[in-house]
């Protein structure tokens, strides 16, 4: 092969190749978002429900913004800034919970509701009867045990009874009755038990 043909064959070869690749600019890093400004703010804080007996459990919920800390006064459970949490308490007595936010510069922010502690609610544990269908003239035997009163009452006897765990009575029923056995708490709280004893002549 001459020069010539060799020379014209490796130009070609160049011209179907294409250009070479041309090098890319490098790309600029993306500036990190810069962090969001604004004075720090409770934009929720609450418990539910407001008013609960001795022993039964609230929901406590809250949200923040723009807090780099927040405390929670009693304190229940470790918490952190969070637009939306909820956790359960089980408060003793009638307490005030406040929440305080800080953010930068020294900002705050602080809110507070109070839950109202009853003291439980009266039960009647149990009634046991002696008998529903007597014949006149005998007795019937009531055992009974109540929890968390201040007074027992059988109607419609008129009978006061001990607000205790475990007693019985006898009583002597005129005639068929529906019965009502009435456990009430120092704040006018109750819970009643009804029964029917039939009497035969």
């Amino acid at each position: 092969m001459g020069l010539g043909v060799a020379y014209l064959a490796v130009s070609l070869f160049l011209r179907d190749q294409g250009p070479g690749p041309r090098a890319r600019p490098a790309r600029k890093p993306k500036a990190p978002a810069a962090p969001v400004q604004g004075p720090v703010r409770i934009v929720q804080f609450y418990g539910m429900p407001g008013a609960v007996a001795r022993g039964e459990r609230v929901t406590i919920c809250y949200g923040v913004e723009n807090a780099q800390s927040v405390r929670l006064d009693p304190p229940v459970e470790p918490v952190q800034p969070h637009w939306n949490r909820c956790f359960t308490a089980a408060p003793e007595a009638t307490t005030t919970y406040t929440l305080t936010a800080e953010g930068a510069g020294g900002s705050r922010a602080a809110a507070s509701f109070t839950i109202q502690v009853m003291p439980p609610a009266p039960k009647i544990l149990f009634v046991e009867l002696s008998g529903k269908q007597l014949r006149r003239g005998e007795p019937l035997t009531v055992c009974y045990g109540v929890e968390h009163a201040v007074s027992v009452r059988l109607e419609p006897l008129g009978m006061d009874l001990k607000p205790v765990a475990k007693d019985c009575v006898r009583v002597y029923p005129p005639r068929t009755l529906k019965f009502r056995l009435i456990a009430r708490s120092a704040d006018g709280r109750q819970d009643r038990e009804e029964f029917t004893v039939t009497v035969e002549p």
